[in-house]
């Protein structure tokens, strides 16, 4: 199905990514040993922001950022894989063309791929979160899924990692394993076990 993206709400894209990633779970993903059981498909602080709607998802495999296009984009028209910076408010961050299947075709960055670490669902949304309020301007931020003081108290139990260390994870990409294709991760599909051309 071909979803008018530039038309979704905040609200409609993120129940319809939740969709699409539960269903790759199901159907693609079940028995892949990068999983991590420990968390569940979520849609995170999805937003209107420069005339897109743009969120994290967290989902077993990976958290990553998802950037609709606005009306006018036809990144259909692009190469999937094609890399552009994008000018964010705090700093510039690289995205790719991907295609989510059920959803379509959209810019991601993937800032935490396997997931493995995250001891629970809270852990994973919380540092998708303060990845993406770190990301923007504060004052374009809109309905925020946790409040600044609900981040400060769970980085002062240090479950999980020390905060400066959370901080420097989540504040730079982390590299994918090399035998895993970003791109066919992120659509829930892994590479087949040949040589790249």
């Amino acid at each position: 199905m071909t979803y008018p993206l530039h038309t979704l709400s905040p609200s409609q894209a993120a129940e319809t990514l939740e969709g699409c990633f539960n269903k790759i779970w199901e159907e693609n993903m079940v028995g892949i040993q990068i999983l991590n059981n420990d968390l569940v498909v979520e849609a995170v602080e999805f937003q209107q922001w420069d005339e897109r709607v743009l969120g994290m998802m967290v989902t077993p495999w990976f958290i990553n950022l998802i950037i609709l296009p606005k009306e006018g984009e036809n990144w259909e028209c692009e190469k999937l894989g094609t890399r552009e910076t994008f000018n964010f408010p705090q700093k510039e961050c690289p995205v790719m063309v991907n295609e989510i299947e059920g959803f379509g075709f959209c810019k991601t960055y993937s800032l935490y791929s396997p997931v493995n670490d995250f001891p629970n669902p809270e852990a994973a949304r919380i540092a998708a979160a303060i990845f993406l309020r770190d990301l923007l301007d504060e004052k374009k931020r809109v309905d925020p899924t946790y409040s600044e003081e609900q981040i400060q108290r769970y980085l002062n139990k240090e479950e999980m990692v020390h905060r400066e260390e959370l901080k420097k994870q989540f504040s730079e990409p982390a590299d994918m394993k090399k035998e895993v294709n970003r791109r066919d991760l992120l659509r829930g599909k892994l590479r087949e076990t040949t040589p790249s051309a």
